[in-house]
C-alpha cells in the first residue's frame, strides 16, 4: 500500500506593493499546477491520485481567489485614494452624511458586533 500526502505551505509575506504579492501568488500557482501534472503522471493508485488532484485544485482555486482579491483591492484603492484624499464634511454638523471610504476602512466593531465609525 502506498501512502503519501500532499501539503503545501501557503505563507504570504505582506509588502507595500500588491504587484509583488500578485507575482508571488502567480509563482505559487504555477508551482501547484506543475505538481498537479506530476500527480497525473505518477505511479500512485487512482484513489491517491484523485485525492492529491482535489487538494491541489482546491489550493489553486484559493490562490486564484487571492489574486482576484488583490487586483480588485488594488484597483479600488487607487480609485478610493483620490476620493479619500479630500473627505467631504457637512457644513452643518447636525446633519447626517455618508462615511468616506477612509472612515469605513478604519471602522471597528464594538462588543456586540456593531460598526463603530468615529468621525
Amino acid at each position: 500500500m502506498n501512502i503519501s500526502s500532499v501539503s503545501a505551505s501557503t505563507s504570504t509575506t505582506y509588502t507595500s506593493s500588491s504587484a509583488t504579492d500578485t507575482a508571488a501568488l502567480e509563482k505559487q500557482k504555477a508551482k501547484l499546477e506543475a505538481d498537479l501534472e506530476k500527480v497525473s503522471s505518477s505511479k500512485d493508485d487512482e484513489k491517491t491520485k484523485e485525492t492529491k488532484t482535489k487538494q491541489l485544485e482546491q489550493q489553486i482555486k484559493q490562490i486564484e481567489a487571492q489574486i482576484a482579491q488583490k487586483s480588485q483591492s488594488a484597483s479600488s484603492a487607487s480609485s478610493a485614494g483620490s476620493a479619500a484624499a479630500t473627505p467631504e464634511k457637512p457644513a452643518d454638523s447636525s446633519k447626517l452624511a455618508a462615511a468616506s471610504a477612509q472612515e469605513i476602512a478604519t471602522a471597528t466593531t464594538d462588543s456586540e458586533g456593531r460598526f463603530d465609525i468615529r468621525v
